[in-house]
C-alpha cells in the first residue's frame, strides 16, 4: 500500500477513535482516562488464606501502574476497581489407583467490580478463575504461598486482558 493509502486509511480511522485510544504500550485506554483506583479486595471465601486480600490488591496495581499510563489515586480514580475474592477451593484433581488422590488443586475466584463513570459502558461486575495443581504428597502450607501467587498473577492479567486491552 502506497504512503498516500496509508494517510487516507490513518484519516478514515482516527474519527472512530482507534487512533485516538491507542497507547505505545498495547493499550486501549481513552485519552480522558489519566487515574485509576483499587479498593482492597476483601476475602469472602470459606477459606481464608490471610495474606491473599493485600497480595491480590498490590499485585492489581503494581500491574496497572507499570503496564499503562494511569495514574493510581485514592478515593475515586477514573478506573476504579473494586470487588472480592469468593472462593478459595482445594479438591481432588487427579487420581491414582493406589493411593488415592494424586494430585489436588487450589482454585481461586475473585469477582471484579470495575466503574469508570467517563464510559460507562465499561463498566462490569465479573468473575475471574484459575487453578494449580499440585502433588497430594505435599502439604498444602509448604506450597501454598507459591501457588496463590501464581494464581494471582493468572487472574490479574485476565483483568488487565479485559480492562486494558479490551478483551
Amino acid at each position: 500500500m502506497s504512503w498516500s493509502k496509508w494517510a487516507v486509511f490513518a484519516l478514515l480511522f482516527s474519527g472512530c477513535g482507534f487512533f485516538k485510544a491507542y497507547d505505545p504500550r498495547g493499550t486501549f485506554i481513552p485519552e480522558d482516562v489519566q487515574t485509576f483506583s483499587v479498593d482492597f479486595f476483601n476475602n469472602e471465601a470459606a477459606i481464608v488464606n490471610p495474606q491473599l486480600s493485600l497480595q491480590f490488591t498490590e499485585k492489581l496495581k503494581t500491574k496497572f501502574q507499570s503496564e499503562t499510563r494511569l495514574k493510581l489515586i485514592n478515593g475515586d480514580g477514573d478506573y476504579k476497581f473494586g470487588g472480592i475474592i469468593k472462593d478459595y477451593r482445594i479438591e481432588p484433581a487427579t487420581r491414582n489407583a493406589n493411593t488415592g488422590t494424586a494430585e489436588n488443586q487450589l482454585t481461586i475466584t475473585i469477582r471484579l467490580d470495575f466503574v469508570c463513570d467517563k464510559h460507562p459502558e465499561k463498566n462490569q461486575t465479573r468473575e475471574f478463575s484459575f487453578f494449580r495443581t499440585y502433588d497430594a504428597t505435599q502439604n498444602l502450607s509448604a506450597v501454598e504461598g507459591n501457588l496463590s501467587s501464581e494464581i494471582s498473577d493468572n487472574i490479574v492479567q485476565q483483568i488487565f486482558a479485559a480492562i486494558a486491552l479490551d478483551w
